[in-house]
């Protein structure tokens, strides 16, 4: 079945002219993931999609569609700048507590956009606060500009990266938002992407999924306590993600979750929490030489020595590329010569004697994670019904000038991004 799969992708690939390293998505597979997730939704959660697992506009659209949900979680100011000129409906949730000057370049670009921009900061975007500090740079910076920020708390349940983690301090940033004229809470967010890697000898995942729903929960108690029963209503208290959605059983305690790189399932995702999901990306790296005998240099005797004990393969190629956060999947046993060292520009792997495979045929590999991996190609080449039916573009890195003795306090205007 393997085998025949990666065949019709070749002769797919083939038809198609394709010649160089080429990032496949298979969406019919990714149909098949979406209908898992949307499984977990009808249980009663909102969904955001996590746009750095899924960091294509036309890939978000059609999650989007699919899903019917308008929520992104966002993790980098060009991206940011893309989703809203692009994607203007998003309703957006910062991922990452980021730096007050994302916030300054944020508003700097938006006020240049034509009038008919229609993405309204002040309904759609909500900033991640960490901290105390963070927190007081925002206030000052929304006091500055006369501006209204939404704001929603990061809080620690239990994957100790940062987020607010003592009652008394999260209680203190809940006064001071609620007395603010410029600051409005949207929120909570809580990442428990630890659950499914804690071992069994502390309790396994099933003992921590537990601990970190309590320390959510007691969060939410505290803010109750704070700012009165009413204060939940309408507040987004978002969890999950890829690895633990699945674990959800109801909106006892949050509102909605997030996931994204479920719906593509890269290697690092062969988990327990997503067997029913199937890997719906693939990187095909075009055959350049094929090797019998492959040697090391200066060494033939040698070789055929490694060759006889299995350290080197007795059959190999060179291929396009290599060197990507990836595995190879097909043909069956194909390993990197290590003796060889890896290499982006042509990589060499083996794989057994009967192993048919001509040059400008395709090697497969599975990328380990689609965050940077699906960036690396410029566009993803759709898969579907036998063919490549499309090509989706990937989310571009936009670089900006550097600033030339600006201060904390200075205007970022000499900072532009552009699209």
């Amino acid at each position: 079945m393997k085998e025949l799969y990666f065949k019709a992708l070749t002769e797919a690939l083939h038809e198609s002219g394709i010649c160089t390293p080429t990032l496949v998505l298979d969406k019919e597979r990714l149909d098949r993931n979406i209908d898992h997730l949307i499984d977990v939704l009808n249980k009663g959660f909102d969904y955001r999609l996590v746009t750095k697992s899924l960091p294509s506009i036309p890939l978000l659209q059609y999650v989007m569609r699919r899903t019917g949900s308008q929520r992104v979680m966002c993790f980098h100011l060009p991206f940011l700048l893309q989703i809203v000129s692009q994607i203007p409906s998003a309703d957006i949730l910062m991922g990452k507590p980021m730096p007050v000057r994302a916030a300054r370049h944020f508003y700097d670009w938006h006020q240049k956009q034509t009038s008919s921009m229609c993405f309204s900061p002040d309904l759609q975007l909500q900033w991640l606060i960490d901290s105390p500090e963070r927190l007081d740079q925002y206030e000052r910076f929304a006091e500055e500009r006369g501006l209204n920020l939404r704001v929603s708390l990061e809080i620690d349940v239990g994957m100790h990266r940062g987020g607010f983690r003592r009652s008394a301090a999260f209680s203190e940033a809940l006064r001071r938002i609620h007395h603010s004229r410029h600051l409005t809470l949207t929120g909570l967010m809580g990442y428990e992407a630890h659950i499914p890697n804690i071992p069994s000898v502390l309790g396994g995942p099933a003992r921590a999924f537990k601990d970190a729903q309590g320390r959510y929960q007691n969060f939410i108690d505290a803010l109750v306590t704070e700012l009165g029963q009413d204060a939940l209503e309408g507040l987004t208290l978002n969890t999950g993600g890829s690895s633990t959605y699945t674990m959800y059983g109801d909106t006892s305690f949050a509102s909605e979750i997030a996931a994204g790189s479920a719906l593509v399932k890269p290697k690092n995702y062969d988990q327990d929490t997503l067997e029913h999901h199937v890997a719906a990306c693939y990187i095909a790296a075009p055959v350049l030489k094929k090797v019998d005998h492959p040697e090391i240099p200066l060494s033939p005797v040698i070789s055929a020595i490694l060759r006889w004990v299995g350290v080197l393969p007795k059959k190999g190629a060179f291929i396009y590329g290599g060197n990507w956060l990836a595995r190879p999947v097909f043909p069956r046993e194909t390993e990197q010569v290590r003796l060889h060292g890896r290499s982006s520009n042509q990589e060499l792997y083996g794989f057994p004697q009967d192993t048919e495979l001509e040059e400008d045929d395709f090697i497969f590999f599975r990328p380990t994670q689609s965050e940077s991996v699906f960036r690396q190609f410029g566009q993803i080449a759709v898969y579907e019904n036998g063919v490549i039916c499309d090509w989706w573009p990937v989310f571009q890195e936009e670089h900006n000038p550097r600033e030339t003795g600006a201060q904390n306090g200075d205007s970022a205007e000499t900072k532009i991004y552009t699209l």
